[in-house]
């Protein structure tokens, strides 16, 4: 297994929840997760560190990077400004298919209780969202801002009204799509934004 694989495994595994934010990951450990030696999952980790998913410091070794709330605000703040410019873009790249897996996920979100599983159909709704757009630059950019603020995610949800406007926008970002509103799904974007930022660095603030 490549650097490149130990590496997307270990961002899935945070993505998911595996790895909260300031756990260890120890090499021997995922060295013998992933069968392979040493080298190549300290390889990988140093492409995590480089993607601002772990930190690595001496005497310590590889954590789950903890982010402070100026720095998740500031990742809402770019998914803020760069979500509505793509919102056209996303409906005319999206087919009946695309539509019908969009509210597969979000029904999906809706269902589940577990944690894990509601970061990962998060994560897939609104990488699905961006991949319709068809701009590779635009597309890596928010999807490496989507992984860093990943492992917040859950702190979205605490809250059962938390809960039930996201569950709410997701299902309104889809009617904007269908209806091919481009102007409405630029709006939802941001309103979605906003209220999980709000409540996402209102956890970390203690608020």
């Amino acid at each position: 297994m490549t650097p490149d694989a130990i590496a997307m495994r270990i961002a899935e595994a945070i993505r998911e929840g595996a790895y909260r934010e300031g756990d260890q990951l120890v090499q021997e450990e995922l060295a013998k997760r992933y069968s392979v030696s040493r080298n190549p999952v300290r390889e990988a980790l140093r492409l995590l560190e480089a993607r601002g998913l772990v930190t690595i410091r001496d005497g310590v070794g590889a954590t789950v990077r903890v982010l402070t709330p100026d720095e998740l605000s500031e990742i809402y703040t770019l998914r803020i400004a760069i979500e509505p410019t793509i919102a056209q873009a996303v409906i005319d790249g999206a087919t009946g298919r695309a539509l019908q897996r969009l509210r597969v996920l979000a029904a999906a979100m809706e269902e589940t209780v577990e944690g894990p599983e509601w970061l990962r159909t998060n994560f897939d709704f609104h990488s699905l969202l961006y991949e319709l757009s068809e701009r590779p630059r635009t597309t890596a950019l928010l999807s490496s801002l989507l992984t860093a603020a990943q492992p917040y995610a859950l702190h979205n949800i605490q809250s059962a009204s938390g809960r039930e406007q996201g569950d709410g926008d997701h299902r309104r970002i889809i009617d904007a799509i269908a209806d091919g509103d481009a102007e409405r799904l630029a709006e939802l974007l941001v309103e979605h934004m906003v209220s999980a930022e709000r409540r996402v660095v209102g956890v970390l603030q203690g608020d």
